[in-house]
Formats: C-alpha cells, sequence, structure tokens
C-alpha cells in the first residue's frame, strides 16, 4: 500500500514547481496536494490566527485530491493535518521552490516553513528548492527526490521528526553535479538594501522601496550549505525547531544566581 505524501509549497498551488514534484510523487505515494491559493513566498511561519481560512477543491481530471487554502505553507500543513485529511499523512514535502532556501533564507521561506511545521506534528517532513539560474532543471532534480526521500528514510530512522530536512538543487545542469552533502546551515549575511521604485496600482501612480541584496562573507568550507551549493553539490541540511542556544547555555546559568531582584526568596 502506497504511503501518504501532503505535498504544499509557497508558491501556490498552481505553480509550476509542484506541478512538477505532483507527477513524479503520484508514481510513489499516495498525494494530497493542500497549498496557498495564490504565491506566498518570504512569508516564515506566519500563520492565520485572527481572521478565518477559506480553501476550495480544486476541479481536475486527477483522482488526487487538491486543495487551495486562503492562507500561509505554515496554515495549509496545520488545516490539512487538523481538518481536511481523515488520518495523519506519512510524509510532509514542501516544494519545488524555484529559487534556493539555503543559509539564513530558510528562516525567511515559506517553503521550509511548511516543512517545520510538518515537525511541529511529528511527521517526517521535506523541503525542496532549486538555485536562482537552475529552473530549467527543475524537471531533472524533482525526478532524484524520490531516491533522496527513500535514502534519508531509510538511513535516518533513529532519529524522532522532530528534525526535518531542507534539501536545496544547485544552479548547474545535473551532469555537473559532483554528488550529495549533508551540510550545516550557513550563517552568511544578506546584505540587504532597498531601492526607490515607481508603482501604478489601485492607489494610483507612486513610489515605493524593493528589496535587494547579496550574502555576504560566506563561509569558505563546503561543510556550509550555501558554500556546498556554489560548489556544484546538492546540500541536504537537517533542521530542529529548537532554537535554544545549546553550545553556550551552561556558560550563560552562571549567571543566573546574579539574577535577583528585591522582593525573590
Amino acid at each position: 500500500m502506497k504511503k501518504t505524501v501532503l505535498l504544499t509549497n509557497d508558491d501556490g498551488y498552481s505553480a509550476k514547481g509542484i506541478s512538477l514534484l505532483y507527477n513524479i510523487l503520484k508514481e510513489y505515494y499516495n498525494v494530497i496536494v493542500v497549498a496557498p491559493d495564490s504565491e506566498k513566498s518570504g512569508v516564515g511561519h506566519s500563520f492565520t490566527y485572527h481572521y478565518p481560512l477559506f480553501y476550495k477543491k480544486i476541479d481536475t481530471k486527477f483522482t488526487e485530491e487538491i486543495y487551495s487554502v486562503s492562507g500561509s505553507p505554515a496554515d495549509c500543513v496545520k488545516f490539512a493535518i487538523s481538518f481536511l485529511l481523515p488520518s495523519f499523512p506519512d510524509l510532509i514535502i514542501s516544494g519545488l521552490n524555484l529559487g534556493e532556501n539555503s543559509g539564513i533564507s530558510s528562516h525567511y521561506s515559506g517553503t521550509v516553513a511548511a516543512a517545520r511545521e510538518g515537525a511541529f506534528w511529528n511527521i517526517r517532513s521535506y523541503a525542496f528548492s532549486v538555485c536562482e539560474g537552475g529552473e530549467s532543471f527543475s524537471e531533472s532534480f524533482a525526478k532524484m527526490i524520490p531516491t533522496i526521500i527513500s535514502n534519508i528514510s531509510e538511513n535516518t530512522s533513529f532519529l524522532n521528526n522532530s528534525i526535518f530536512f531542507n534539501v536545496n538543487f544547485p544552479c548547474c545542469n545535473p551532469e555537473e553535479v559532483k554528488g550529495i552533502k549533508i551540510t550545516r546551515q550557513s550563517m552568511a549575511f544578506f546584505d540587504d538594501k532597498y531601492e526607490r521604485v515607481a508603482v501604478n496600482d489601485i492607489n494610483g501612480h507612486r513610489f515605493g522601496y524593493k528589496i535587494y541584496g547579496k550574502k555576504k562573507d560566506i563561509e569558505k568550507s563546503e561543510v556550509y550549505d550555501s558554500r556546498a551549493l556554489l560548489s556544484k553539490y546538492i546540500a541536504v541540511t537537517p533542521l530542529s525547531f529548537d532554537a535554544t542556544a545549546s553550545d553556550n547555555i551552561t556558560e550563560i546559568m552562571n549567571i543566573e544566581k546574579k539574577l535577583t531582584f528585591k522582593g525573590f526568596k
């Protein structure tokens, strides 16, 4: 019996990347698509709280279920698990995103947030992205995904599902890929700036400010995902939602006794 996959993204249910991945995954899994009704790139782990969600079943020629949801990628996962689906899916897969989500950018990414949300629910989850410039190779990379998932699953059965996987494909022909590296998250800084741009919309002609910038001070070692991608490796970065500063907490605990205030016993 096929396992059930919840497939989502941050580019919207009709995006090219999710369609590519859907057509490949359905050969291996029972795939249910629950994705945003429009592009939600860069929304991070936002979710809808004070306003109701809306969803719609999409009419297609396929027998599998496809739903659009008015919220974020994290909303899609929450809503699918706690309302739409009769039982928990076996896997959650987010992507295929056109544009990398390595390093610090994973914190802004709706694609990665969907996988993180899956990990919150203790479901094995994956996010997949292709670096900008590699869009024309998306189908070839997408075909690798079932094998990547299978190999990770078979060799990480010892892990609990609070660990989720952020997988990025480089911007090169798959024939040039040197291999797959298990990487750490790069801490390279985004040197963001804003450019004044003219806008014509329902509010008339006006000026706004659009963000741009590139990663700065990328680590030289291919141990880090951003450098591995530049070196033409597929980067597989295991992530956790525990944001505790574990490397420093013992040292920081030394100040505990100094954090006293009058009135404390």
